[in-house]
């Protein structure tokens, strides 16, 4: 079982770090397009951000079920691990509120750069931390 947990966690780092790792680069390469070209294509590859919720989420609940028989005795790398999975997840709600905003209030897409290199600095963290505390 352990196994078979194990492959859905790193299935769910594939997939929520590889899209969102994406988005990261898309970010940065977004401020060189013409405004209105920037907008649409934001707006055409937010739906890639679903599938890194997903991955996150597939994450989540592997870990969780990873963790289960070692509750008692979380390694203390561990708890800043949790720290920034919590980052990613809010940074992942902030950038869904933004994105429902953007047809009333098209600067909130603004804010969605920051959001991403809140989340890439977060998830670089969080396996740092996977890394040293089951190594």
């Amino acid at each position: 079982m352990r196994e078979f947990l194990l492959v859905l966690h790193f299935l769910g780092l594939i997939i929520g770090a590889g899209s969102g790792f994406a988005l990261f680069f898309i970010s940065l390469l977004a401020p060189r397009w013409p405004a209105a070209e920037r907008r649409d294509m934001m707006i055409r590859l937010f739906p890639l951000r679903y599938a890194s919720y997903g991955g996150l989420l597939l994450l989540i609940l592997s870990g969780g079920a990873l963790l289960t028989p070692y509750a008692a005795n979380i390694p203390q790398m561990l708890w800043l691990k949790f720290a920034g999975v919590a980052v990613i997840v809010g940074c992942a709600i902030r950038g869904v509120l933004c994105m429902r905003r953007v047809a009333s209030q098209p600067s909130a897409l603004a804010q969605l750069p920051l959001l991403g290199k809140i989340s890439f600095a977060a998830s670089v963290l969080v396996v740092l931390c996977a890394v040293l505390a089951f190594s």
